[in-house]
């Protein structure tokens, strides 16, 4: 069965969003900086929300993005447990705790992804793809299709 996941990124970087240079140079909720990784949504609108937090100053929020919907088997995916996270999982959650369980997958090569509880909404999952995973090639990506965010997503207040 196949399964779609969700990828933004910036225009500027969209023709290497497939390598996993993001989160190789700077690291992210769970790999560490070092580790090359692709962070993905199994929602477009989580995708949006992610993009939300970690966007936090104007200049920022107004640069050109574009969208991939990522097609996947299902059987490539594996899924990390809830039990394994700490209780009250959350944005406060230590990044050590998540990195030594996403470190751990991409240096195994187990699969090309991983399903993790978003810390944002945690009845949600968010997808990492390991670029160097020998069936990594066999994603299929569609589009670089340009994305436009409301501006009433930035707004503060009433």
């Amino acid at each position: 069965m196949t399964d779609t996941i969700w990828r933004i990124d910036t225009a500027r970087h969209a023709a290497t969003a497939r390598a996993g240079d993001g989160a190789r140079t700077t690291g992210g909720r769970w790999t560490s900086p070092g580790y090359p990784a692709i962070y993905c949504a199994e929602h477009l609108s989580l995708a949006i929300l992610e993009v939300l937090v970690h966007a936090p100053g104007p200049g920022q929020r107004s640069v050109a993005r574009v969208r991939f919907r990522i097609r996947l088997d299902r059987a490539l995916v594996e899924r990390v447990a809830d039990r394994r996270l700490p209780a009250g999982f959350s944005p406060r959650t230590p990044y050590a705790v998540t990195r030594a369980i996403g470190d751990e997958w991409i240096e195994s090569l187990r699969s090309p992804a991983l399903s993790v509880a978003s810390a944002i909404v945690p009845t949600e999952r968010n997808c990492i793809l390991n670029p160097n995973h020998p069936r990594f090639d066999g994603l299929s990506w569609d589009g670089r299709d340009p994305i436009t965010l409301d501006e009433r997503l930035w707004m503060v207040g009433p």
